[in-house]
């Protein structure tokens, strides 16, 4: 009985890994709105395709898989993926990037 238990201890640790790796393709984005305006924000990716609303002087974490384009109306555009950090501020649209 234990060598069947300890295959499917096995395969259960074998299956986590695999959840574990296609989840690490996901990940958050921090938006800050700096500005004392809200601003629509349109935010693009292989599963969404979104206008949302970010109210003046606010952060939001945005759930990204494989990156996402975060458009600004009237501002600008960026890419970011996860642990990136998009700012608004001035009227300008930033990226900083996880590994900078």
């Amino acid at each position: 009985m234990a060598a069947k238990e300890a295959a499917m201890f096995g395969k259960a640790m074998a299956a986590l890994a695999l959840i574990m790796g296609t989840a690490g393709a996901a990940g958050a984005i921090e938006l800050r709105n700096l500005d004392q305006v809200d601003h629509t924000v349109r935010i693009t990716s292989p599963t969404l395709d979104k206008e949302y609303e970010f109210r003046g002087w606010t952060r939001s974490l945005v759930i990204c898989v494989d990156g996402c384009t975060l458009e600004v109306a009237g501002v600008g555009r960026v890419e970011a993926n996860k642990d990136d950090i998009v700012t608004i501020e001035d009227g300008r649209v930033t990226v900083r990037h996880a590994d900078e």
